[in-house]
């Protein structure tokens, strides 16, 4: 029989796979073509928020919430259930985003502040669980190439759904708008529930199930495990850098260059499509160079962002970093789950996961307020510019004691 456009497609994308993960991976795929438009939308809330005429510190506010879920993901672990495992995060995905859902019963700045709280709650908690299904689901030498096709897919959702987002916001509003998005991000959620694990070797009623750990006791995997100590090192590096300058790159297009929301727009539509592009292409590369020479590239490649912001004199010299940030992107998404998973004791994927999870609200929160609060001590914005480059060569650096040309090379005991 002859194989159909899109067989043949997925098969560029993806490469040859066992039957399985090739079911687990249409599965996912499915799931993130519906996650797309429901993450679209919620790319709009800050103006639904400045619409509903929010000052600027509750649309702050909104910024800090999607951190939140991080810092108590550790917690989570405490509670996945050792079976059923996707009916867990199925249960707390939907009824987060479910959430949007009252969106016409409180139609105000509070309401949606507080609908999007428990999105990012629900989104973020569990996400260790998420960690150890991909483990689960996902040959280490295939993970890469797989995850960048289902998150191609996402990307492409997005893209598709972002300009008719736009269109029902200006036409129907909020009101009508979320609670849509929530039935997209419901059906992705319900999607992904139908993923077939693997048989694990805890499934047997004799086995020895490895004790929970509370959010504290995980500090003391560190200890055992330098490769991924260094690793948290490197992924604080590389958040502080992209967050301490975060508030001013705004300035630049606005005050200093004075760009047009067309430009800006062009600029950004750049970004997305080597976003896109970019999980194919790291999906593969990741393979053949293993994730921390990615990374390490990666942290290389977007000192490009503060370097061209600090020295543009106008929106051509903004395109190169913004086509490295959004190659970037991409590559993180994947490095990052499949570094942590690689780095981490196979029996304590979720526990590591959790572990970095945590690291990275920390830095979310932190980092913005810190970088505005080194302006007003007298920093000025090349400084922090400085800093920021500075912070990701440290970031790229630390990779080097992490391990390395591939996570095979490392030995965690």
């Amino acid at each position: 029989m002859k194989s159909t456009f899109w067989q043949r497609a997925e098969l560029a994308l993806s490469g040859p796979l066992p039957a399985d993960v090739r079911r687990n991976m249409r599965i996912e795929l499915l799931a993130s073509l519906f996650y797309g438009p429901f993450y679209a939308v919620l790319l709009f809330i800050p103006v639904i928020l400045q619409r509903l005429n929010a000052t600027a510190q509750q649309v702050a506010l909104y910024q800090s919430e999607s951190y939140l879920g991080f810092l108590l993901s550790a917690f989570s672990v405490m509670l996945l259930p050792r079976r059923r495992i996707l009916l867990f995060l199925a249960v707390i995905w939907v009824a987060g985003r479910a959430a949007f859902l009252l969106t016409p019963l409180v139609p105000t700045v509070a309401g949606v502040l507080v609908l999007s709280l428990l999105y990012w709650l629900s989104d973020s908690f569990p996400s260790p669980g998420y960690v150890r299904v991909i483990q689960q689901i996902y040959p280490a030498d295939t993970r890469a190439r797989v995850m960048g096709v289902v998150r191609f897919g996402m990307a492409a959702g997005m893209l598709a759904a972002t300009p008719v987002a736009g269109w029902l916001l200006d036409t129907v509003g909020p009101t009508v708008l979320l609670p849509l998005a929530g039935l997209f991000g419901v059906a992705a959620a319900l999607t992904f529930t139908r993923i077939r694990l693997p048989a694990h070797p805890y499934d047997a009623p004799d086995a020895v199930q490895p004790p929970r750990m509370s959010p504290l006791a995980l500090i003391g995997l560190l200890r055992n495990n330098k490769p991924f100590a260094v690793f948290l090192l490197s992924i604080t590096a590389f958040g502080l850098a992209g967050l301490l300058p975060i508030a001013f790159y705004p300035a630049v297009l606005v005050d200093r260059l004075q760009l047009s929301y067309t430009t800006v727009s062009l600029l950004g539509l750049a970004q997305s499509v080597v976003w896109m592009l970019g999980y194919v292409l790291w999906g593969r590369w990741m393979n053949r160079i293993g994730t921390v020479a990615a990374l390490r590239a990666i942290f290389i490649m977007l000192t490009l962002y503060p370097i061209c912001h600090w020295f543009a004199p106008n929106a051509w010299w903004l395109l190169p970093a913004y086509i490295a940030s959004g190659i970037a992107s991409a590559g993180i998404d994947l490095a990052f789950t499949n570094t942590a998973i690689n780095l981490a004791e196979p029996d304590r994927v979720a526990e590591y996961s959790a572990l970095q999870q945590t690291v990275i609200g920390f830095r979310g929160i932190i980092g913005p307020l810190l970088g505005v609060q080194l302006y007003q001590m007298g920093a000025s914005m090349e400084s922090i510019f400085i800093m920021s480059i500075l912070l990701y060569l440290t970031a790229a650096g630390l990779t080097w004691v992490v391990g390395g040309k591939k996570h095979g090379d490392v030995t965690v005991r």
